[in-house]
């Protein structure tokens, strides 16, 4: 089996398959940090500027719900949003290459996919 793993790793499409599933790893965690971060940072930092008075202000008359609520639902919904579509890329592209790599590593050995 260590020959199995030794030709993986040296099959360049496993780096490109790590070097993509990094980069999309990374770029959907900074999406989230950043949209997280600005979030509580304006709030407590910022809290007499405009956006953040319309934060505490009312979705509409009467109701109960404030933007600032309906904006961390919003990012909730988002932050759902990149985890499916991680898990779109993930079970699709990702894992078809991955298949494609370790096959041809298992014919290169003699053993069957």
């Amino acid at each position: 089996m260590q020959q199995v793993y030794r030709l993986i790793f040296k099959d360049p499409r496993f780096h490109d398959l790590q070097r993509r599933r990094g980069r999309l790893s990374w770029t959907l965690a900074g999406i989230v940090i950043a949209n997280d971060t600005w979030y509580v940072l304006a709030t407590a930092f910022y809290p007499e500027a405009a956006f953040a008075r319309f934060w505490g202000l009312p979705v509409s008359e009467g109701a109960a719900i404030t933007w600032g609520i309906a904006i961390g639902l919003a990012q909730t919904v988002l932050f759902i949003l990149l985890v499916l579509y991680y898990i779109y890329r993930a079970n699709g592209e990702f894992e078809t290459l991955k298949e494609v790599v370790v096959a041809d590593a298992l014919r290169a050995v003699g053993t069957q996919p």
